[in-house]
């Protein structure tokens, strides 16, 4: 993943600051803290501190080590006195933790009152804090249509698979590690794939000629094998990587997130859906569900009635959490003027989303109880139809012709698989030392070129017939 959290963030900001000290183990501390070793400079900071409270270089010091080794809440006291001694660089580290904090208004004060120290030095604003303050404005934006949803239970799971913790009903597709993809198929790293219940179409993110992740997919063919993944629209791109695609049992709606110029955090989710030919443009779907860390591969079970989202903004280093969410038809909003509306957008408390007297202990059973691996529909064939549908059963047609000329497709496809068998038997004898079948194979062979013909033609007229 390419994670865009607050510690990441962090380590690209560069100090163009040069304070001086007067003890070498300081000097050393502050050579590794040049270096980035932030955790072995921050002990003899905070050691020096003892004695030199006051100094606002060092203060700003722990602060940014602080920071670094995700301790962003006690590092405010110690920016907040460098600041207020006139630390050039503080505002902007301030600003960022503002961010993170839901606390928007203050994050753009701080990034006026950076904006204002660096024009005394006539320096422009960098180009990072440029971004913070893009990101700050579609917060501020987003906070006021926080979506009301019911969270019915948050978990926390191993960074590595967390997929593999969401409880979907075969009904509803899978979510599957990059391992299910065929030979040859490349994918992000990490990624997952999404598959229908069929499993006849996958959905998956890989680097493209520039080494961005887009969304691409691929059908499985009358033989059983994979077409050549193709890029499932330029609209989702975004202008960032695109990645854990989910698609809903319409075939048409798609959620899926991307780190681009209309994300908040690092990674947001966003909706799309599919028109005749292409998916339209996505939609972020704001808040709760995204935030200013990384949150992604939203999944909805229609079965249960029960939606899952992966998010980072909890910080909980190799483990993230998972929300169990009830989605509904209609987004419903809580009032701009709600109070507390940023702990509800960062789910301070998922309970305080419950109605009263509400329980959900059934529904979470449920959920337990489901065998992703059960079978509930039985097979009759398979026929691929344009746009990834899959017919199974003579019930998924709509139109009557279509279904007779299924009928003589199946009875060509018959006689096709019967010399199929039969052209393998005879090589096979052949290959023995049977040389007199020569003649017999090269007919048969001759054969089953035209009956492979005669059988495409078929699979067009169906196609043409249920349209």
């Amino acid at each position: 993943m390419r994670n865009k959290s607050l510690k990441s963030y962090f380590s690209a900001i560069l100090l163009s600051s040069v304070f001086t000290a007067s003890a070498v183990t300081l000097e050393e501390a502050r050579e590794m803290y040049r270096a980035g070793d932030f955790a072995g400079a921050l002990p003899v900071f905070l050691d020096t501190y003892k004695s030199k409270p006051k100094d606002a270089a060092l203060n700003q010091w722990i602060g940014v080590c602080l920071i670094q080794e995700g301790r962003p809440d006690e590092a405010v006291k110690y920016l907040k006195f460098a600041h207020e001694k006139g630390v050039a660089e503080a505002p902007r580290y301030l600003a960022e933790l503002a961010f993170y904090d839901y606390d928007f208004d203050k994050a753009e004060d701080y990034i006026a009152r950076y904006e204002k120290s660096l024009k005394k030095s006539r320096k422009p604003l960098p180009e990072d804090m440029k971004a913070l303050q893009a990101r700050v404005d579609l917060a501020r934006n987003m906070l006021d249509r926080v979506e009301k949803i019911v969270i019915i239970d948050s978990i926390a799971v191993d960074r590595d698979e967390f997929f593999k913790a969401y409880r979907l009903s075969p009904e509803s597709g899978s979510v599957n590690d990059a391992g299910v993809l065929p030979p040859g198929f490349e994918a992000a790293v990490p990624a997952t794939v999404y598959m229908p219940e069929t499993r006849s179409f996958m959905a998956w993110a890989a680097p493209d000629s520039m080494e961005n992740y887009v969304l691409v997919g691929a059908n499985q063919l009358f033989d059983g094998s994979w077409e050549t993944p193709r890029p499932l629209g330029d609209a989702l791109s975004l202008n960032g990587d695109s990645n854990y695609p989910f698609m809903m049992s319409d075939g048409i709606t798609l959620y899926y997130a991307n780190d681009g110029e209309e994300s908040l955090g690092g990674y947001d989710i966003f909706i799309s859906r599919k028109d005749e030919t292409d998916f339209l443009q996505p939609q972020n779907i704001g808040m709760p569900y995204n935030s200013p860390y990384d949150d992604y591969l939203l999944a909805i079970d229609e079965v249960t009635g029960v939606g899952w989202w992966a998010t980072d903004r909890n910080q909980l280093g190799d483990y993230i959490t998972i929300y169990k969410f009830i989605p509904s038809d209609l987004r419903n909003n809580y009032p701009a003027d709600t109070p507390g509306l940023a702990d509800k957008a960062r789910i301070t408390s998922y309970r305080s989303t419950w109605e009263e007297g509400a329980d959900y202990s059934e529904l979470l059973e449920t959920i337990r109880n489901i065998d992703p691996d059960r079978k509930v529909k039985k097979e009759d064939f398979r026929f691929a139809m344009p746009g990834g549908r899959v017919y199974t059963t003579w019930d998924d047609f709509k139109l009557p012709r279509a279904r007779r000329l299924m009928e003589d497709y199946m009875r060509y496809k018959a006689t096709l698989d019967n010399d199929i068998a039969e052209l393998a038997s005879l090589r096979a004898r052949y290959r023995k030392g049977d040389k007199g079948l020569k003649d017999a194979i090269l007919k048969l062979e001759k054969r089953i070129l035209t009956e492979r013909d005669d059988l495409k033609s078929k699979a067009n007229e169906i196609v043409k017939a249920e349209r």
